[in-house]
């Protein structure tokens, strides 16, 4: 059966969960040949594709239909495949920036795969990113220029502004896949919610892949970063929450008193982590190790938050991805919660509208690179004029 990419997965998600759970008998999990088309849409939304499979395929009852479990397992192949191929050119990427003297650590995608997962296949991932120091941004940008890759549009001058942005995403010569270069973990009004980035690279660790060897962030840094990278996204998408909850399973692997020691000085991000835990225990069934249970004791705002977010989830599959709403309701402290709301939420929002130059700008004006800075004049009259031009016609047939 064909998913409709319009396909309402709200009753495909609860579907999902029901099953991952243990909630469902054989047969009577789903009415209709819809409910099972928005379940496979619900499971590419949501990336856990492979990993569905991979839990049913063997199942002794039967509760996914075999139409529905094979459409599943021609996308495991296909993540599979193009899983081992990314991560293959994770370890050139690396390797080359090595010989540039570019330190370089893995982030997230295979990383998360093989330390929550043990297998590339069973995660999904669509890009490649990379943590740098901050001070090797322009060589490195430079060095993947050079091998081809471009910044994608809006990035071109990011690496440039590394207070102002985290990263840069540059997609591959042939265009099959992006590499998103990172030199903090989150944009500046989110950075609180997670590990110090400046201290990650004293306890990095060698990650043996299929490919080859690279640098990743420890077990605990990875943990703690994943939850800040989940929260600042709203957990819009349950792969984030199987990450979780499969670290958490292989709690023993994890050292608590590190990650205690870590949240001592961040207060926000043991929120976020509070946050994680609550929403992987209570949507995706995860059992907490009594040792994390102790350390991240949620407050009533993580609470509040956790349940609205899980509402979002149950009622229409998916949440309403707002970062502000997220970190505004997690954070606690109201002079921060204000300066939030003056700096970021207004503000933050007005410079990207108004001051962020995009290929229209450069295709609206042509300017040398010396005069670049005149496209943060022109970025604003270019706005009046071709929208100022769509309100006055409205205006005029309005008032004829």
């Amino acid at each position: 059966m064909d998913v409709p990419a319009s396909t309402n997965i709200g009753p495909g998600t609860r579907l999902l969960l029901r099953l991952w759970n243990g909630r469902g008998e054989p047969g009577s999990s789903a009415e209709s040949e819809q409910d099972w088309q928005s379940f496979l849409a619900a499971c590419e939304h949501h990336r856990v594709s492979p990993i569905v499979f991979h839990r049913f395929q063997s199942c002794d009852d039967r509760v996914i239909p075999t139409d529905v479990l094979e459409q599943l397992r021609g996308r495991f192949y296909q993540v599979s495949a193009y899983n081992h191929r990314l991560a293959s050119k994770l370890v050139q990427l690396i390797s080359q920036l090595g010989s540039e003297q570019i330190p370089a650590l893995v982030l997230k995608g295979p990383a998360v795969a093989m330390a929550a997962y043990g297998d590339l296949s069973l995660r999904q991932y669509e890009d490649i990113d990379i943590l740098i120091p901050v001070e090797q941004v322009v060589k490195a940008v430079e060095t993947l220029r050079a091998l081809g890759f471009r910044p994608i549009e809006g990035h071109s001058q990011r690496h440039k502004s590394v207070r102002r942005y985290h990263e840069i995403t540059l997609e591959a010569p042939d265009n099959s896949y992006n590499v998103d270069l990172h030199w903090h973990l989150a944009p500046p009004y989110a950075r609180v919610f997670g590990p110090d980035v400046s201290q990650l690279w004293a306890r990095t660790v060698k990650l043996l892949l299929p490919q080859g060897e690279v640098s990743a962030l420890c077990r605990e840094d990875l943990f703690l970063t994943l939850c800040q990278h989940g929260t600042r996204h709203r957990w819009w998408q349950i792969k984030w929450l199987f990450d979780i909850a499969e670290l958490l399973r292989h709690g023993e692997q994890i050292d608590w008193c590190c990650v205690e020691r870590s949240l001592g000085t961040l207060p926000m991000a043991r929120q976020s982590a509070c946050l994680a835990v609550i929403l992987a225990r209570e949507l995706v069934g995860s059992q907490v190790p009594s040792q994390a249970d102790r350390i991240l004791a949620p407050a009533r705002r993580t609470w509040v938050v956790a349940g609205t977010i899980r509402g979002e989830f149950l009622s229409s599959g998916q949440t309403n991805r707002s970062a502000h709403d997220t970190l505004l309701g997690l954070e606690q402290r109201p002079l921060v919660r204000a300066r939030y709301l003056a700096v970021e939420a207004v503000q933050y929002p007005v410079r990207t509208i108004l001051f962020t130059i995009t290929a229209k700008d450069e295709q609206f004006v042509r300017l040398p690179e010396g005069l670049r800075m005149l496209y943060y004049l022109i970025r604003p009259l270019r706005l009046v004029f071709q929208h100022g031009r769509v309100a006055a016609r409205r205006i005029w047939s309005m008032a004829r």
